[in-house]
């Protein structure tokens, strides 16, 4: 009996060491699969994968699938909004005042808008890109109040600076001929009262964090055209915003 029992007992300690295969091979056969399906998917064109998510949505109607596109970037719907706000704004005269679409990949200066009641001036600079505003958009002669009109234009940038990473230096310039009054005894000090006068326009209109905006009034020292004519004194009485990313400001 006591073999009996022992012969029993090695019957039961017997295993079928090949078992573990029949597992494997299903894995493998999943991970095959897989990878093919993967294969398929990135083979599919344009045409198939729209004419596959139309399917889909018309069955459950959840989805909509759009046509392939560049995303609208910051910079651009910044140099669209304000060519347009300028042109809603303004009371502009149809043969004296211009409005163009501004390639904005160009390192040339371009004029955005140009009339009667001032001009934009966009241009690329190291690390962003530069508005320059004429005086006669921003400000009356001799004054660092903000116009009216001024008011939407700037507003369009704010809401750009509250979704970017852009910071902002705002300069303020004029042409040479001598100022004297009570209220600014000089021309660096008439511009760098508008620089600060925008500046505060951002931060207490519209709420912007002080610590991205960089200002400074430089007068007639840095002029961009000759102070000789009444055209280049014009170009010269300006204020530049200069937009910047962080790692440049």
């Amino acid at each position: 009996m006591g073999n009996n029992r022992k012969k029993r007992g090695g019957e039961g300690d017997s295993m079928d060491t090949s078992a573990w295969m029949v597992t494997f091979s299903d894995l493998s056969t999943l991970l095959l699969t897989f990878f093919v399906l993967l294969l398929s998917m990135s083979s599919m064109n344009k045409l198939k994968m729209k004419s596959m998510f139309h399917n889909f949505t018309s069955s459950c109607g959840i989805l909509a699938f759009k046509e392939y596109g560049e995303i609208a970037r910051p910079k651009e719907s910044l140099i669209t909004g304000i060519a347009e706000t300028l042109k809603d704004t303004l009371v502009v005269r149809k043969n004296e005042d211009r409005y163009e679409k501004v390639d904005i990949t160009s390192d040339v200066p371009e004029k955005l808008f140009s009339g009667a009641n001032g001009s934009v001036v966009f241009q690329n600079v190291k690390g962003g890109f530069k508005l320059v505003f004429g005086q006669e958009l921003l400000f009356k002669s001799g004054s660092a109040e903000i116009k009216e009109q001024a008011r939407p234009v700037l507003a369009r940038i704010a809401r750009f600076m509250r979704i970017t990473s852009y910071h902002i230096y705002i300069d303020g310039h004029t042409d040479n001929v001598p100022i004297h009054t009570k209220t600014y005894p000089s021309n660096k000090e008439l511009s760098l009262a508008r620089a600060y006068a925008v500046t505060r326009y951002f931060v207490v209109d519209e709420e912007l964090p002080a610590e991205t905006i960089g200002l400074s009034g430089y007068g007639s020292l840095r002029p961009i055209d000759t102070n000789a004519t009444e055209t280049g004194r014009a170009k010269n009485r300006r204020v530049e915003m200069v937009f910047k990313d962080q790692k440049y400001f």
